[in-house]
């Protein structure tokens, strides 16, 4: 006598608990890529000083945020010239590195780079570059209080 089994094995797969899970991390990432913002993606933190003094062959070049200039920024050498494009400050660099040529590298004077804070990095980036083409040797100042 053949004996039947009444209860028979399903093949089916139920996904439901899958959505479930696709659609809780769906809402989770996009919740996750809301909150990041792009401008601070690279965020740097400078130091400060209380110094206002430095050393007199040391370059000044500060970046500060301006809205008349076109650029957006107003370049200023060591207090006294101020320019709106980066092609002047190469040429006014060129000009304050001329009574440098005849001494070695390791003698020749740096340039102390200030930004404010409204100067985002593709700016910082050019700068490099142009002392980087250049031969020039660059620190990051810290900022004044």
């Amino acid at each position: 006598m053949a004996i039947k089994r009444t209860s028979k094995i399903d093949s089916s797969f139920s996904s439901s608990s899958m959505t479930d899970l696709i659609f809780l991390l769906l809402v989770f990432f996009i919740m996750a890529t809301t909150l990041i913002n792009p401008n601070n993606a690279v965020k740097l933190t400078l130091p400060s000083s209380s110094s206002a003094e430095g050393d007199p062959s040391v370059i000044t070049l500060s970046v500060v945020g301006d809205n008349d200039s076109p650029s957006g920024y107003r370049y200023v050498i060591n207090r006294d010239e101020s320019y709106t494009e980066v092609a002047d400050i190469e040429s006014a660099l060129e000009q304050h590195f001329a009574e440098y040529s005849d001494r070695p590298i390791e003698e020749r004077p740096y340039i102390s780079l200030r930004c404010d804070e409204k100067v985002t990095v593709d700016v910082l980036v050019d700068i490099i570059d142009l002392t980087r083409e250049n031969k020039y040797k660059m620190v990051l100042a810290t900022k004044s209080r």
